[in-house]
């Protein structure tokens, strides 16, 4: 059977892809070609990578995300003006993109020396980032970046005011150290990657709106930056400028939102942490966790993504989860208000409910509107690859 594209929940932005403004409560088909290998969702606006190596993008471009050359939202995939992509990557405000060749390209919102020194302000056409080479994984937050090294090393650049970058007592002294003023305010910035000591050997990495996680080899967690609501999971709500080591082992994958995380085990299970106020943490209640708790009812988990937490404006003005099982089956959690969680209704859930109509899917991703990078922000919205019912 053939797989297709759909998209659900917030769409003010065009960010469903279905040519219209109007939210969804269940998933709709996007427009899009038959030939699509990843989709990948930010702050209001997507992407989906194609067989041959482009990609198409739409949904809200007001900093050039989309990479098709302009500043207009496009509630239509249109082409982005890149080839020989490998992945693609979208944060709070602008789109990272890893090319088969190994180099790093961006577009968007170059605040906080995202998209390297020379391009500090909107670029809507990918532009080349100076990196180290051998990179295994590419991960974006809201403002900040994180790469893997074949070599197991791991190397951040961007926004650094809560420590997301890992530097410790060097923060400010490293190459490419900066100060940007953004909306009013003063931001410690890095615009060239430098490396996260204090760190064995790494398998993968996450990043949420200002914090950023680690998994080594040996299954432990390590987490650094942003812990107001003890989204580290090393049981503070203190802000670490370091890595240090989070109340968790086992782990295979580990993702970030703005205030809360989500891990999957070895054994398929999925632990949360961090913030609680619309559910987000999948645990029946509404109470906040500084140490890991398990999402409920979960079992064999092939993927979970998460967005959310309103960043530092509105913290909790929305948060919602997606978890791919082993059998093709998409169960959502958190909060619904735009019908983010697919399920035909507004309402939130506490514990992760099975969305109908989804058969087969291959992946999932979730986005949702950043408050810092829009006066009123919208919700979240999810996209997956399933197969056609």
């Amino acid at each position: 059977m053939n797989e297709i594209v759909s998209a659900w929940g917030d769409n003010s932005n065009g960010q469903l892809g279905n040519g219209t403004t109007a939210d969804a409560c269940a998933p709709a088909p996007v427009k899009l070609p038959d030939r699509v290998r990843t989709v990948e969702a930010g702050s209001g606006h997507a992407l989906a990578l194609l067989d041959d190596g482009t990609a198409l993008a739409w949904g809200r471009n007001a900093f050039g995300q989309l990479g098709d050359g302009t500043t207009e939202n496009q509630s239509l995939p249109t082409e982005v003006e890149l080839d020989g992509i490998a992945d693609i990557v979208p944060g709070g405000g602008q789109t990272l993109f890893l090319r088969t060749d190994g180099t790093v390209w961006g577009c968007g919102a170059g605040f906080f020396g995202m998209l390297g020194p020379d391009n500090l302000g909107l670029v809507p056409v990918p532009v080349k980032i100076d990196t180290p080479g051998d990179i295994v994984q590419l991960r974006s937050g809201g403002g900040h970046a994180l790469i893997v090294l074949s070599d197991g090393s791991v190397w951040t650049w961007g926004r650094n005011d809560v420590g997301q970058l890992g530097d410790g007592d060097e923060a400010g002294s490293r190459p490419g150290s900066t100060t940007q003023t953004h909306a009013g305010r003063s931001y410690p910035a890095r615009t060239i990657p430098a490396r996260v000591k204090g760190l064995g050997r790494v398998r993968s990495v996450g990043a949420g709106g200002g914090h950023s996680l680690a998994v080594l080899e040996d299954g432990s967690l390590y987490a650094w930056g942003d812990n107001d609501r003890g989204q580290l999971g090393d049981g503070t709500t203190s802000h670490q400028y370091a890595a240090v080591r989070s109340n968790l082992d086992g782990v295979r994958e580990v993702t970030g939102a703005y205030h809360h995380t989500l891990a999957i085990l070895e054994d398929g299970t999925v632990r949360a942490f961090g913030m609680n106020d619309r559910g987000q943490l999948g645990n029946g209640t509404t109470t906040h966790s500084t140490a890991p708790v398990e999402v409920h009812g979960l079992r064999d988990v092939r993927q979970v993504v998460t967005t959310g937490g309103g960043g530092e404006v509105d913290p909790g003005n929305f948060g919602h989860n997606l978890a791919l099982l082993e059998d093709g089956s998409v169960w959502a959690w958190g909060c619904n208000d735009h019908g983010e969680l697919g399920d035909g209704s507004t309402e939130g859930r506490l514990t992760p409910v099975r969305i109908p109509g989804l058969s087969s899917a291959r992946q999932v991703s979730v986005g949702g509107e950043v408050p810092a990078f829009r006066e009123n922000p919208g919700g979240g919205f999810a996209l997956a690859i399933h197969t056609e019912s």
